[in-house]
């Protein structure tokens, strides 16, 4: 009598394939990874990755990722740019410049080769880069004197405080005159009197002595025009 092999039953599993910008949702009942792209017709390229080995048995709701690899050699020329060389001049104004030489770029050949993972560059690998022209550095010359009082741009100041008019008066706000003194500070330099009544000479001699002792600070907005 002969005796009979017991068949062994196989369900489909569930499993998702997520491959060449397509997921899809399939019910298989291939024994591993590898069976199940051979069923899809998926064939994998020498550079291509997969998220879990071939050998791996299927099992109910497992996922399958196939990422396409390849590389794209290019060689191209790119601009080397040029340093800037600074060079300080003490007698020079702070803020002035004179360019004494300008700069001229270089150029390479660089040769790459860029990974690209499903359409997407992920990795840029510089195999060389061979310089064909050097590069050569601009120099500047750079003033570093710092500004004297009676260099500093007192006409623009005025012209932001008040358009320049020595008899402007903001009473409101408390603030008089050509430079918009208030009442407290004009007397902190010595003035008498209303600020406005002064002559332009006077306003002035006495806004170079507030900056003696204050700097910028009493003219917050209209102060930075001393710079210019």
């Amino acid at each position: 009598m002969k005796s009979i092999l017991p068949v062994q039953l196989r369900f489909p599993d569930q499993v998702q394939l997520i491959a060449d910008g397509r997921s899809r949702s399939l019910k298989t009942t291939a024994l591993t990874v590898s069976d199940v792209l051979k069923d899809s017709k998926i064939v994998l390229g020498p550079l291509d990755l997969i998220n879990i080995p071939l050998s791996v048995r299927i099992t109910d709701g497992v996922k399958i990722r196939v990422t396409r690899i390849k590389q794209v050699s290019l060689t191209k020329q790119v601009k080397i740019p040029y340093a800037v060389k600074k060079i300080k001049d003490k007698k020079m104004l702070v803020g002035k410049r004179i360019i004494k030489s300008k700069g001229v770029s270089g150029l390479a050949e660089v040769h790459l080769v860029k990974t690209i993972a499903d359409g997407k560059v992920v990795k840029t690998t510089v195999l060389s880069n061979v310089t064909l022209k050097a590069a050569h550095p601009a120099q500047i010359i750079v003033g570093i004197r710092p500004r004297t009082i009676d260099e500093l741009n007192w006409k623009a100041m005025a012209f932001c405080e008040s358009r320049g008019n020595p008899r402007s008066s903001n009473s409101a706000n408390g603030y008089f005159g050509m430079f918009q003194f208030t009442l407290t500070a004009w007397k902190s330099v010595g003035g008498v009197g209303n600020p406005m009544d002064a002559s332009a000479a006077e306003q002035l001699m006495r806004a170079k002595l507030l900056y003696k002792k204050r700097g910028w600070g009493p003219w917050p907005v209209c102060g930075k025009r001393l710079f210019s």
